[in-house]
């Protein structure tokens, strides 16, 4: 993984979900159709999501592959954003509870995880290596597919709320 690259991915992708986010008032971002989360809902998903991953990878194993990407960046993407039409629950543990309610709320904690990633990588506080943490659904992932991972879920749920907004205004 070239770390450098994947900082300025991360920073793309942090500043896209932010965009999104600001540019809609709480009202239009707390909308929710029956069964399914609201938009703000879904942001609280992606931060929630954007956590437990850290915590995984910052636990030890002593599982490792001999690469340091088993999955890999496109293949992560092609499961994530390709095929993005299979639903998926998410764990419970994953499931929006309530802590946030209002777009500053969302825009202050995502920032500070996401800054928070950022540096324990540029500090080398998260080891990208080829450990291995199972992931419930994929399966075995080395550091980099997680981080991978980390990247493509937000961005399948940023189209997500991309989607809902556009067939609010319909």
């Amino acid at each position: 993984m070239d770390i450098k690259k994947y900082l300025n991915v991360l920073d793309s992708n942090t500043n896209e979900v932010l965009q999104l986010i600001k540019k809609n008032s709480n009202h239009e971002l707390s909308k929710k159709e029956e069964g399914k989360w609201s938009s703000l809902q879904i942001a609280e998903h992606i931060y929630l999501t954007d956590k437990i991953i850290v915590a995984i990878i910052s636990q030890p194993t002593q599982k490792k592959h001999h690469d340091n990407e088993l999955m890999g960046n496109e293949k992560l993407q092609q499961i994530l954003l390709a095929e993005q039409k299979a639903k998926v629950k998410a764990p419970e543990i994953l499931e929006p509870k309530g802590i946030i309610n209002d777009t500053s709320t969302f825009e202050r904690l995502f920032s500070e995880q996401r800054n928070l990633i950022k540096q324990a990588i540029e500090n080398a506080e998260i080891v990208i290596d080829n450990r291995l943490h199972k992931h419930p659904m994929l399966g075995e992932m080395t550091i980099s597919d997680w981080l991978y991972f980390l990247i493509h879920h937000s961005q399948r749920h940023l189209e997500q709320i991309k989607e809902r907004l556009e067939n609010q205004t319909k």
